[in-house]
């Protein structure tokens, strides 16, 4: 499984089984999924009773596809336009493209600028409700229009003003805006522990599970009755707490939680606030939390950038100073008529700049993730070039041991590549550096 599709099964893994897309489905349209793109979430879609197909919302494209998806999907595909069709069976469209959305009990139809796109998936179980409010979500956070049930025109809500900056478009997480702070998502040694024995369990042959299984219950009910039934009672709960997929639905279960503040606290008010220092702030927290989940983070390649940076108390700092501007806007209360306006005007565009700039420090962290995410490709890549060299000498050594006459080698046009793999490495190393250089001066504490 490469790392795109890894990462999809990954996200994939956090819905429940019984509407979890196959493997296989997923495996499928990982192809149109950029590398370094941001994954949102992976849901399961059910156009005929028996065919299934995965769905992929990422932060730049909405994908739909499969293995071997049916006849109604393989419709929609042959009659999408040409620019969103990534292969037969797989459609790749970017979500700065899509007009409108629209939801209806037996289609999901996209209006897309190079025309209309309906794909056939009854409501119900064949379009489950997880599916259903991730569409709503893209609706409301990415450009999309969902049409909303009959409401009065107050309750509408009123569209967020765009600001320069990455930070701008890269805040919310499923629409919402999630603030937190001083929380880690690291689920402690124990659950590792555990996982990493189960791991090393399941590497062994069934042969060999069942020798030491058998032996060691013998041997503990030679020693006394009780211990051998309670092993035997242990060793069945070890087994099903590590599986693998619900120790990772589990542990995405935690993740999660942990990244939720507690309702009514201070960061919970902040984020409900909307305002442009709470953007700032969930742009910087889901910046970083993206940056430790991606496999360069934990690779040896950046074990001096781990012991030299603390990315999470460059968050705090964000989230400290955000939370003081928030504070400040509080207590300038409703503007008040008269001559008082003009200076309440003025107090208010000076917070509103002191908290344009705290986003430059938010953008670093953006900037630093997305190169995390490219170091994590390069690196994949390179580990996939040193194992064919390694293979690559192999064969030439069987090569020259069976052939009547010299001959050539395979390794030197793999070799060609690892070297450039090894400078990108590098140099993508360097610019995480100058990229969160500006992060080591202290940030301009916000003034009215």
């Amino acid at each position: 499984m490469g790392l795109t599709s890894g990462r999809l099964w990954q996200a994939a893994l956090q819905q429940p089984w019984s509407h979890r897309p196959q493997k296989p489905d997923v495996e499928a349209i990982a192809g149109a999924v950029h590398r370094s793109d941001g994954v949102v979430g992976v849901y399961r879609i059910v156009p005929a009773v028996i065919t299934s197909s995965a769905v992929a919302i990422t932060a730049r494209a909405l994908v739909i596809g499969g293995a071997n998806p049916g006849r109604h999907i393989r419709q929609a595909v042959a009659a999408a336009p040409s620019a969103y069709v990534h292969s037969p069976t797989v459609l790749a469209i970017p979500r700065d493209q899509i007009v409108r959305l629209e939801l209806s009990s037996t289609s999901i139809v996209i209006h897309t600028v190079a025309g209309r796109i309906e794909l056939t998936a009854p409501a119900g179980g064949n379009r489950h409700a997880d599916l259903e409010e991730a569409l709503a979500r893209l609706g409301r956070g990415g450009g999309v229009h969902v049409p909303p049930s009959p409401a009065p025109p107050q309750a509408a809500a009123k569209p967020e003003k765009q600001y320069p900056g990455l930070w701008s478009s890269r805040a919310r997480i499923d629409g919402d805006l999630v603030i937190t702070r001083g929380a880690s998502t690291e689920i402690g040694w124990l659950p590792e522990f555990l996982m990493s024995a189960g791991r090393a369990w399941r590497r062994l042959r069934r042969w060999a599970q069942w020798l030491l299984a058998v032996a060691l219950f013998v041997g503990l009910q030679t020693v006394a009755v009780p211990a051998g039934l309670v092993f035997a009672v242990l060793l069945v709960v070890f087994i099903a707490g590590t599986d693998p997929e619900k120790s990772a639905e589990r542990r995405a279960e935690t993740v999660a939680a942990r990244r939720r503040p507690p309702a009514g606290s201070s960061e919970a008010q902040l984020a409900q606030s909307g305002s442009i220092e709470a953007q700032v702030a969930g742009a910087a927290c889901r910046a970083w939390d993206e940056t430790v989940r991606e496999p360069s983070w934990s690779s040896a390649a950046l074990a001096g950038t781990r012991s030299s940076f603390d990315g999470r108390a460059e968050v705090d700092t964000i989230v400290d100073l955000a939370l003081r501007i928030h504070a400040a806007r509080e207590n300038l209360g409703a503007r008040p008529v008269g001559a008082a306006g003009d200076y309440w005007q003025q107090q208010v565009d000076a917070l509103d700049r002191a908290a344009l700039q705290l986003g430059d420090r938010a953008d670093a962290l953006i900037r630093h993730r997305d190169q995390a995410a490219e170091l994590s490709a390069e690196l994949a890549e390179l580990t996939e070039l040193e194992r064919l060299e390694r293979s690559a000498l192999v064969i030439d050594d069987l090569t020259l041991a069976t052939a009547n006459t010299p001959g050539g080698t395979t390794s030197a046009p793999v070799s060609d590549q690892i070297t450039p793999a090894r400078q990108a490495v590098g140099e993508l190393i360097d610019l995480m550096t100058r990229t969160r250089a500006p992060l080591a001066e202290p940030p301009e504490k916000p003034t009215l």
